[in-house]
């Protein structure tokens, strides 16, 4: 299925691996076999929705500066928006992102997967 390299399935298939397919299945609202069956990219209906409540969920990074999980979009929001000159906080933390190993604008992360910091230089996702 066309869906095995979505940012989504990827962050599923590493919940299921870390826990279960039941936990995650819990976690996001659907069955064990909804689960599995995505997984294995058998599932035979639309994955919009599913795509949707994964990424609502498991589509958090830890802020080291912040010391909680954020959203992705948060975390990028922050490392490449505009410079906050005017908020002292909001500025130590975008200095702190140019060392995060989420910011793959950073020359040591360029290679590195955003998602779980693994390298993409030796992954292949296409595996034929």
């Amino acid at each position: 299925m066309s869906y095995q390299n979505e940012r989504w399935y990827l962050l599923m298939a590493d919940a299921v691996k870390a826990a279960s397919k039941q936990y995650v299945g819990d976690r996001i609202g659907v069955s064990r076999t909804a689960v599995s069956l995505i997984i294995n990219g058998k599932y035979p209906a639309d994955t919009k929705h599913i795509a949707a409540k994964v990424m609502a969920l498991l589509d958090r990074w830890h802020c080291p500066y912040l010391g909680t999980d954020i959203t992705a979009e948060e975390c990028l929001s922050v490392h490449s928006g505009q410079t906050p000159s005017h908020d002292p906080m909001r500025l130590a933390h975008r200095r702190m992102c140019r060392t995060c190993t989420h910011n793959t604008q950073n020359e040591k992360n360029q290679d590195k997967n955003p998602v779980n910091g693994e390298s993409l230089v030796f992954r292949n996702d296409n595996k034929e």
